[in-house]
């Protein structure tokens, strides 16, 4: 019964440190936030719900590496949260950007960082 509690209470302060403020239309949180080469990230981005949202694209940028998506979003009615993995990431800086675009042509965005560290093969 402990591990349970403690599982439930890690889950709430997780997602309590991920929730977005009220004028925050897009927020990306990188884990880790420095992990080995060749290793995975994990993007969880949270969209606030606005019937104007149409597309949310997220970006891996770096020296010599460059991933991307796009996922179509529908509007107000669209999940809040999106789970992404990059897998056997090499090793530099990179920024990791998450964009919503909306019908209106306007557009919200956040960003973070992530650092992969080890030698080059």
């Amino acid at each position: 019964m402990k591990s349970l509690t403690r599982i439930i209470l890690a889950s709430w302060i997780v997602a309590g440190s991920l929730q977005l403020k009220a004028d925050d239309a897009v927020t990306i949180a990188v884990r880790p936030r420095v992990t080995n080469i060749g290793g995975t990230a994990e993007l969880k981005v949270l969209v606030s719900r606005n019937e104007a949202n149409r597309k949310l694209l997220w970006e891996i940028d770096g020296p010599n590496f460059y991933r991307s998506s796009e996922v179509q979003l529908d509007g107000a009615s669209a999940p809040r949260s999106y789970l992404f993995r990059v897998h056997n990431l090499p090793s530099g800086e990179f920024e990791v950007r998450a964009t919503v675009k909306r019908n209106d042509e306007s557009t919200a965005a956040d960003r973070s960082d992530l650092r992969v560290i080890g030698p080059e093969w």
